[in-house]
């Protein structure tokens, strides 16, 4: 059975932020310890994010920031997935774990 981490999105003010990135550090044990960037800057093993919304994306996670590495509105990311979902207040952000490098982002509509 798969497990899910979930970010409540609280307010407008929270989806320009995360526009920006998701922050992991809260859930850092829900990836494994070697997707996580390494102390001299050497990328971590990639991951495979799937959307709900089609397209997926591969990324490790930035140390220091500790968010998805790729988050650009322009490209495959969480900053693309953000702004195309139509996140808003009262929605959630769901990153269900598939395997132990496959995992899926999911928008939970506070309709649903």
């Amino acid at each position: 059975m798969s497990e899910t981490r979930k970010f409540i999105v609280k307010s407008q003010d929270d989806v320009w932020f995360f526009e920006k990135q998701i922050n992991l550090f809260d859930i850092l044990d829900f990836f494994p310890p070697d997707a996580i960037e390494a102390k001299d800057g050497t990328h971590g093993k990639e991951l495979l994010i799937e959307t709900d919304l089609g397209w997926s994306f591969k990324t490790d996670i930035e140390r220091g920031k500790f968010c998805f590495r790729k988050k650009a509105k322009s490209a495959p990311g969480t900053g693309k997935w953000v702004v195309e979902s139509g996140l808003a207040a009262g929605d959630s952000i769901c990153i269900e774990k598939l395997s132990e490098y496959h995992y899926r982002l999911v928008k939970e509509s506070k309709t649903s």
